[in-house]
């Protein structure tokens, strides 16, 4: 009897052992599989539990598809104790992207919400290739800033305030760059998500509305026009990009993304 308590003992050490010093690949394969190869961890080192890689983000699972690289390593640290009472306990950094570290909390079973802290996401505008049409035709270039108060995420609901800024805009398909500076706001509840698109500065002026539904439905309209006042060298760089982001309508393009 003593000696099988012996050798379950070690068992249970050696898997203990395994946890603990678990790759940094496994949980970078679970990211893959959980997003339906969208989002990866590229060249993930350390462990499971406290590792860091780098963030890929490809616009479909297609191996061909257009993918973007997020500077920098993105880190990250998981309680593995947290995991022994059902409770998801981890914390993202990023020395760049990220103002302060995100926490995030969420149950592993039962219904309630998880949550994030506050913090701002400073990314580089290239990023959105990664996602797709139609980005990947509009190429564009300068800093996108995402920021959120405290949200919370349940099965069917979110509620929070999110705002996001273009800043520095640009675009592959004009030489006119910045070409702008814009906000979009919403009301920091989904689904029913309320947007507004506004330009806060700059020769192309952006402007719409819309709604996010159930399901992540998304419905905008809205326009895309050279500024009142500018400059008649500089309307003409636009037109091209204009003409591309929607139905031509007199000088400008009509907007309208989802059903």
């Amino acid at each position: 009897m003593r000696k099988v308590l012996f050798v379950l003992a070690a068992v249970a050490g050696l898997l203990a052992t395994v946890l603990v010093m678990a790759p940094a690949q496994w949980a970078a394969s679970a990211l893959k599989n959980a997003t339906g190869d969208r989002i990866e961890l590229a060249d993930a080192s350390g462990t499971a539990w406290n590792g860091s890689g780098l963030l890929v983000l490809a616009s479909s699972p297609d191996p061909a598809a257009p993918r973007a690289t997020l500077p920098e390593r993105l880190s990250w640290r998981l309680s593995p104790w947290s995991l022994v009472v059902g409770q998801l306990d981890l914390t993202v950094t990023h020395p760049s992207a990220l103002t302060q570290p995100l926490a995030v909390r969420a149950p592993l079973f039962g219904a309630g919400a998880a949550t994030l802290s506050a913090t701002t996401l400073r990314l580089p505008a290239s990023l959105l290739v990664g996602v797709g049409a139609p980005w990947n035709t509009i190429r564009p270039g300068g800093i996108l800033l995402v920021n959120w108060d405290r949200l919370q995420i349940g099965r069917d609901r979110i509620q929070g305030n999110i705002g996001a800024e273009w800043q520095y805009a640009s675009s592959a398909l004009t030489p006119v760059s910045p070409m702008g500076h814009y906000r979009l706001q919403t009301n920091g509840i989904w689904p029913g998500t309320q947007l507004e698109l506004l330009t806060i500065s700059g020769p192309l002026e952006l402007k719409g509305s819309g709604t996010i539904a159930a399901g992540g439905r998304l419905r905008f309209t809205g326009r895309a026009q050279a500024m009142a006042g500018t400059d008649p060298g500089v309307k003409a760089q636009l037109t091209g990009l204009i003409s591309l982001l929607g139905r031509r309508d007199g000088e400008g393009a009509l907007l309208n993304f989802g059903g």
